[in-house]
């Protein structure tokens, strides 16, 4: 929610819709989205139900969400930093 509010998405909305709007701006990409439904699904059944998950589901929600981060951050960043506009 809160990378998808400071992407441009409006806050009160789904989790559903934050990923959406992440998908829309370019950050989650098709091959992503079922990682994005595993992570909900997860994050949704951790909301209602007090089992503790598996330790590769945790894993896995802690690796892919890593990434996610360096995409939409330190990739952007870097962009910025090396990639020149060209000159007009």
């Amino acid at each position: 929610m809160h990378v998808a509010v400071e992407k441009g998405a409006k806050t009160g909305l789904s989790f559903a819709d934050y990923i959406d709007h992440l998908a829309a701006a370019g950050y989650v990409t098709p091959p992503m989205r079922p990682w994005v439904d595993l992570i909900r699904q997860a994050g949704n059944s951790a909301t209602h139900d007090l089992e503790p998950h598996d330790e590769e589901r945790a894993v896995s929600t802690l690796v892919f969400t890593q990434q996610l981060l360096t995409l939409i951050y330190a990739m952007d960043h870097l962009t910025k930093t090396f990639v020149r506009p060209p000159d007009t």
